[in-house]
Parts: structure tokens; sequence; C-alpha cells
């Protein structure tokens, strides 16, 4: 089955998705910052077999055309709400990784009741790395950092010199090559960065939900991730009988074949309603 591809008109906007799948149980799809809706290409149609699956590029990501500016939670709910009315569907599965995964936390406040399942892989919200954590790192800093980046050869020479002095890891060094390189980049993450931002979510009002509503959540992690800390697992899976805790053999990036299996053996065993 061939993924289709297009765009949702939004105000001035038109956000990307792609699609595969139909006639069965809706899913929606959120990826992390630098990615897009093709991240998850390698998976679709390992979920197209239980799923009608959309997965989205989120404002400032792939091939969205974001014009509203930042963009908030309302923002994200209009979307779900969307792709509800259009499908025909009156309850929904959701799967967010990293920055995704926060997301997919901040709308199961509104989307509890209806909401059939949840897949989160190396979520962002529960427990991240200081370095990483949007929430946890004051503003002043944010704003250094914001300072650095609009001079970008100091800040390429200060983060390279970090690295040499072993105060950055390799992780952390390439991702400030990869999504830091260009103008375009770096708008990105002021953007980004100010938006989510506004996503830190409530897990106690969230894990109160999943256990009113007995969602299964499926919660994937990586053993040597160095952005979504160990802690996670018992964070958000204690006292939460239907959280199911996979550990992978990666780091942060769990996207990609090898992600099949474990996702198949994971998707078959929740029954959806």
């Amino acid at each position: 089955m061939e993924i289709q591809t297009g765009f949702i008109t939004y105000k001035d906007s038109c956000i990307e998705y792609r699609k595969l799948g139909q006639d069965k149980p809706l899913i929606v799809l959120f990826h992390g910052f630098g990615d897009k809706a093709a991240l998850f290409d390698p998976i679709l149609n390992t979920l197209s077999q239980k799923f009608e699956v959309w997965a989205i590029s989120l404002p400032y990501h792939g091939h969205t055309d974001w014009q509203e500016g930042t963009f908030s939670k309302d923002d994200i709910n209009w979307l779900i709400n969307y792709l509800l009315r259009h499908t025909n569907k009156e309850r929904l599965s959701l799967l967010g990784y990293s920055m995704g995964g926060k997301i997919v936390l901040n709308m199961l406040q509104d989307f509890a009741s209806i909401t059939d399942q949840v897949i989160l892989l190396a979520p962002d919200g529960i427990k991240t790395h200081l370095l990483y954590d949007i929430h946890s790192v004051p503003l002043i800093y944010i704003n250094f950092f914001k300072f650095l980046m609009k001079r970008p050869r100091l800040f390429f020479k200060t983060a390279k010199f970090f690295y040499k002095k072993r105060l950055l890891t390799k992780f952390l060094y390439d991702f400030t090559k990869n999504h830091f390189s260009t103008a375009e980049q770096r708008q990105r993450f002021f953007m980004v960065s100010d938006s989510i931002r506004t996503f830190k979510p409530n897990l106690t009002l969230t894990k109160t939900l999943l256990k009113r509503y007995q969602i299964p959540v499926n919660l994937f992690l990586g053993v040597r991730d160095e952005v979504i800390l160990p802690e996670t697992a018992k964070i958000f899976s204690v006292d939460l009988q239907n959280c199911s805790v996979k550990w992978l053999d990666k780091g942060h990036l769990l996207v990609d074949e090898d992600l099949n299996e474990p996702l198949l053996e994971a998707i078959k065993k929740k029954t959806i309603y």
C-alpha cells in the first residue's frame, strides 16, 4: 500500500501529513524536534495493520508551511478534531516520539475520554536531561543561548570548545551541528522553543485520566538514551497498571526498522474499543 501525502489548510498555514491505511481505527503520530512526518515511514506499514495512520509534520518542520507565529495547544487540539471529523471517527489513538510525546501527554487532557491507546517513544516531558529540558532551564540561559545562536561563528566555536573539554556529549555536539547550521534551522529553534514551553504536561492529571478511562500505554525507552533519563519509566509507570515499559538497545533515536517487531507485539496485545 502506497503512502498518501498532502496538506491540511489551517488559517494561513498548510500542515503536511503522511497517511497510510483506511477503514480502521485512527492513530495520529507526532514527531520530535528537527524531525518530520516522514520520520515514521519505517513503521507505517506495521501500524497500518491495525490503524488508519496519520503522521503530522509539526509547525516549522518538514513541508509544513506555518504562518501563525508560535503554535499552541489550541492549534494541535484543532488539528486532532479536524482529523476526527475528516475521517468520520469518534475515537483515536495517539503516538508521540520525543517532543511529540510531550504533545501527546498534553492532548490527553482534552481527548482522554475518546482515546483507545497511547504509544510513547522516548517521550519528552516526564524526566528529561537538564540540558534538553526547556522547562527546567532558566530563561536567562535560554536567552543567552539565543544570543549565541544569532552569532553562529561564536556559537559553533563555543560548542566545539565545550566538546573538546568534555563538557558536551558527542550526541549534543552532533545535535548542534545538525540542527543549528543554517539561519532557517536557528529560526526554527527560536519559534519551537518559545512554543513548546507552553506544553509542560501535568503528569498527575494525565495519569489520573489514563486510569479513569483505562487507556493502555506502551512506553518505549532506549537504554543508552542521553536525552530521556531512565527514571522516566518509574516516574510514569508507578501506580499505572495499564502501562507497559519496553527497553530497546538504542539511544534516543528509536524510530527505525528495528522498532517494527516490538511495536507490532505491543499493539496486538491491546484491544481497540
